[in-house]
């Protein structure tokens, strides 16, 4: 910033920004000035100034925030933030990990790096990410918020900038507070405790603070919201039907490859077609409207959650040359996902005289199994045809042997919903020392280490080894059916039958479901020295500032899945391979700050500053280069401008490197499903080259699902990312004004060697292959056909491979805004009240993913979109305001946050939404401070009971975007505060 905001930043931060934010409870700074020359270090800088300058935004959020927002957990109050995007929280079940995240310009919470008091926190497991449940909102004294690369002074995953939460300190005396919040419909309630004492000795050279906070939140089901309780699927022409997966309780089912029966000139490869058991072990046609399974009412909502946080601080000044700190945390956090009951997808073998089964569809399967058919592929794995496009088959090798081969979906509601529990337990301590050297010069040294552990059980898992034991079933002469296998029979293998709705028996269903337990372990080290000098020289226009220093920073995890998970033999939550690995860094940084010009003609401040810093990694990275260089220039005292540029860096995670082969299930449409695979001739013939017969293109003989089964993996061989931020503002004081300032500042981002966070993509893997819109369904790289393979019975997509690699381009540009005023009025108590006034936004101008090098025009364009490849919605408007009026003990706040519209990214397929529009949320509080040792707070959040957005097959969860919209409606929230 400029010298004319540098008092502003003075008195903020030298003071405790916290106390400048209470009395505007907004996230930005104070408009107070102090005379006080003490230095100061703000994040993002390493230092310290007697006048505080920084060319690159920083915003701050003060506690006053959380309490006027009666928030429990922090990400609510970032995401009104503009620069923050929703990312994972209370309300994401599927996908959710129990966990909340941040994500600073939709760059990926991976590329945000999280600090807790200027340091590297807690990681909640190999993906390296801070789980923010791990932070509570009632010991925060303030947050800073940092945007643009930052890696010159923090390290690696600074690209899209920094957050920064700084706990109280140096507290003094007793203080518990607490927090309910309750919906308006009497559910999903949430309160918090917290406790902090601290006290200085030794005549005031030292202080030791310790702090408690213990958070319950209760479960809230889709079934309690009448927009979440019925799953909307899209029909493919702009209409919807409360539908669902085609994974059904009375089972789905489908057999291929057969043909010396079948119309020559149809290319019906699908014997059977789709369909579902009824009754009896008879069949009917499966209606994928009619028929679907609406998975909706098991879900959650919000998730529950039960959090235990201690942890404790101190100090002591030995003398000015040495002061001992230490900090040490320890919580448990116990999140609980929920689904529905687990679809069991796949191909099993099924007796042609299975006893469960109905004469017909036993005569129907012998037919079957007589005539099967094994489909001619080329060397790519396309489908051979004749001259007339009809698909060519041999006779297969299991014809006759008494079983077909059938894809089965079925719904295994027997077994009840599928449960999980995230019980993560971490610790993080810190111990250092710190002091003067001599004349200006100072220094400071620490070594952390945290680590945190999360079991992870589950209910509901079905082993497909034992499905397919108890589905192959014989009859002995007394008619009493048995597992056909001796082996399956000793290991307590009870007969399944699936032919229909609730015709598992309990025993079977016992037999078949299996719990499993999988642990991940995420362990952190830094030890860092740095010395600095915020006074070194004086070239005429202000001190010169330099600071340097060395770090090691070393990560290592593991993901330790059980039997059932790693085997691959299991269904229900997604199956993995082990992960395990780690690697290390050294560091040696450096920065500067250098006056040139002041008070001068034109020039009322001029400063440049920079940072470099070499990194020595252990794996495939080796050496890395982050660098920044920033101006600041006020003209006249009024206006300042400031520019940066910044070089940052991003090493691949340990889950990046090493993860184990892994199962998934993301959001992607099959091509061929779609009404434009009718019409466009290039996407039809890709379509029947990959296998699809002519008479199924463009219907859902697949089961329509909006989800497809994926393969996902680890690379050592990974580089790291790198980014060019560049930012551009101006600040605006003007002195006519007393009291108002402006802030505009345009920022543009770029990524090479982008790493997705789950390698390219399916969505984009299919896109390579079939092409989209945009392309006029031309391939973008067919050689990704074969990274999508489809399922030989029901010809679905199915085990798509999605590796990790250094394949994508990233780019984002926009422009943050600000404007502040405030104004002492004649009315209230004592004729005397204030009014802050705070208006701050993003106009975003381009969001841009090239996610695959190879395929150039293979874009995604998200800069107003939402959708399968965008995901939440990135309007290209969006902002927060805040009014206050505060009188006495009095306090009165509206909140107004603001989401532009936005539109679907997938310009091939006909979705019911394909254009959501603004939404607007307001929040009401107040504030009362009884006496000097009670506060009180009272509000009403989404003041109006704004209701989400609903969207088709292109939504996230629940119908709609939940950690974008709310889902909860209006809520009633007090809070209270004792000291003592």
């Amino acid at each position: 910033m400029s010298q004319s905001n540098s008092s502003v930043l003075r008195a903020v931060l030298k003071a405790g920004v916290a106390t400048a934010i209470v009395a505007s409870a907004v996230p930005a700074v104070a408009q107070e000035q102090t005379t006080s020359m003490d230095a100061i270090v703000v994040t993002g800088s390493r230092i310290a100034r007697p006048e505080l300058q920084a060319s690159s935004p920083v915003a701050v959020i003060g506690a006053e925030e959380f309490k006027l927002s009666g928030t429990v957990n922090v990400e609510e109050v970032l995401y009104d933030l503009p620069q923050v995007v929703p990312s994972l929280s209370a309300a994401s079940n599927n996908p959710g990990e129990g966990v909340a995240t941040v994500d600073l310009r939709a760059l990926g919470a991976s590329r945000t790096l999280v600090l807790v008091n200027g340091r590297r926190y807690v990681a909640y497991d190999e993906q390296q990410i801070v789980d923010l449940n791990t932070i509570p909102a009632g010991l925060i004294e303030r947050v800073d918020v940092v945007t643009g690369g930052r890696s010159a002074v923090y390290g690696s995953d600074a690209v899209a900038g920094v957050v920064n939460f700084v706990l109280k300190q140096d507290f003094e005396g007793v203080q518990v507070s607490g927090n309910y919040r309750l919906n308006e419909k009497g559910d999903g309630d949430t309160y918090t405790v917290d406790g902090l004492i601290g006290g200085n000795f030794a005549d005031g050279k030292g202080n030791v603070t310790a702090y408690m906070s213990y958070t319950k939140r209760k479960p809230l089901l889709q079934s309690a919201r009448s927009f979440t309780r019925n799953t909307i699927s899209d029909n493919g022409d702009g209409t919807t039907y409360l539908g669902g997966s085609s994974a059904i309780p009375s089972t789905r089912y489908a057999i291929g490859n057969f043909g010396e029966n079948m119309d020559p000139t149809s290319n019906i490869v699908s014997a059977t077609g789709n369909r579902r058991y009824t009754s009896g072990g008879d069949s009917a046609v499966y209606d994928p409207v009619a028929d679907a399974y609406n998975y909706a009412p098991d879900n959650y909502l919000q998730t529950p959650q039960e959090r235990w946080f201690i942890g404790a601080m101190g100090n002591y000044e030995i003398n000015e040359h040495f002061e001992v700190f230490a900090e040490a945390q320890f919580v448990n956090s116990r999140v609980n996902s929920q689904l529905a009951p687990t679809p069991v997808t796949g191909n099993f073998n099924v007796g042609v005289d299975n006893p469960f089964l109905s004469a017909a569809e036993r005569a129907r399967f012998a037919a079957i199994d007589a005539s099967e058919l094994t489909i001619r592929r080329d060397a790519e794995g396309n489908a051979i045809t004749d001259a007339d496009g009809n698909i060519l088959g041999d006779a297969a090798a299991t014809r006759g042997d008494g079983y077909v081969n059938a894809s089965l979906n079925r719904r295994f509601s027997e077994a009840g919903p599928r449960f999980q529990l995230d019980d993560r337990s971490a610790y993080r301590m810190v111990t250092g020392l710190r002091g003067e050297i001599a004349g200006n010069w100072t220094y400071e040294g620490y070594y952390s280490y945290a680590h945190n552990r999360n079991t992870q059980t589950q209910e509901g898992n079905v082993s497909v080894s034992r499905f397919q034991n108890a589905l192959d079933v014989e009859v002995l002469a007394d008619g009493t059916a048995r597992c056909r296998s001796a082996e399956a029979r000793a290991a307590g293998c009870v007969p399944l039958n699936i032919f229909g709705e609730g015709t598992a028996s309990a025993e079977a269903v016992n037999y078949v479901t299996v719990p499993t337990t999988n642990i991940n372990t995420i362990t952190s080290q830094v030890a860092s020295f740095s010395v600095s000098n915020g006074e070194l020289f004086d070239l005429g226009a202000g001190p010169v500032g330099v600071a340097f220093g060395a770090e090691w920073h070393s990560e290592s995890g593991s993901f330790r899945p059980d039997f059932y998970l790693s085997s691959g033999d299991i269904v229900g939550f997604n199956a993995g391979q082990p992960t395990k690995g780690r690697y290390s860094v050294k560091e040696l940084f450096g920065e500067v700050a250098v006056p040139l010009l002041a008070d001068m003609p034109f020039a009322h401040n001029l400063e440049f500053n920079g940072a470099l810093r070499y990194a020595d990694y252990s794996n495939a990275v080796g050496s890395a280069w982050s660098y920044s260089a920033g101006l600041m220039w006020a003209p006249i005292e009024d206006v300042s401008f400031r520019g940066q540029y910044q070089r940052a860096v991003r090493a691949p995670t340990i889950s990046q490197l090493f993860l184990g082969n892994s199962v998934g299930f993301p959001a992607a449409l099959d091509p061929c499903e779609q009404q434009a695979a009718l019409t466009n001739a290039n996407l039809n013939a890709t379509c029947r080259a990959q296998g699809v017969p002519a008479n199924l293109i463009g219907t859902e003989f697949a089961g329509g699902d909006a989800q497809i089964q994926s393969l996902f993996g680890g690379n050592e061989n990974l580089q790291e990312e790198k980014a060019d931020t560049y930012t551009v503002g101006a600040v605006i004081q003007p002195r006519f004004l007393p009291r108002f300032t402006l802030t505009v500042d345009y920022y543009n981002i770029t990524i090479n060697d982008y790493i997705g966070g789950s390698g390219p993509g399916t969505a984009n893997i299919v896109a390579a292959c079939y092409g989209d819109a945009a392309s006029n369904f031309v391939p973008y790289d067919s050689s990704f056909c074969a990274l999508a393979p489809r399922n030989p019975n029901d010809l679905s997509l199915e085990d798509v491979v999605s590796i990790n690699a250094n394949l994508g381009k990233m780019k984002t540009s926009g422009v943050d805004f600000e404007a502040r005023y405030w104004v002492n009025v004649p009315f209230g108590i004592d004729n005397d009240g204030r009014l802050d006034f705070r208006l701050s936004g993003t106009r975003l101008i381009e969001w841009k993913l090239n996610p695959i090098a190879t395929a150039s025009g293979l874009v995604s364009d998200c800069a107003g979109k939402f959708g399968t490849s965008c995901g939440d919605p990135l309007s290209k408007w969006r902002w927060s305001g805040r009014v206050n009026y505060s009188t006495g003990p009095f306090t009165t706040s509206l909140l107004w946050a603001h989401l532009g519209s936005a539109k679907d990214d997938d310009d091939g397929s006909l979705f019911w939404k394909e254009k959501v529009g603004s939404y607007d949320i307001f929040n009401l509080s107040f504030a009362y401070e009884v006496n000097e040792n009670l506060d009180l707070g009272l509000g009403i959040n989404n003041l109006f009971n704004k209701k989400p957005p609903l969207f088709g097959d292109n939504q996230q969860q629940g119908n709609t975007y939940p950690s974008t919209y709310d889902v909860f409606g209006r809520q009633y929230f007090f809070s209270a505060t004792a000291k003592f």
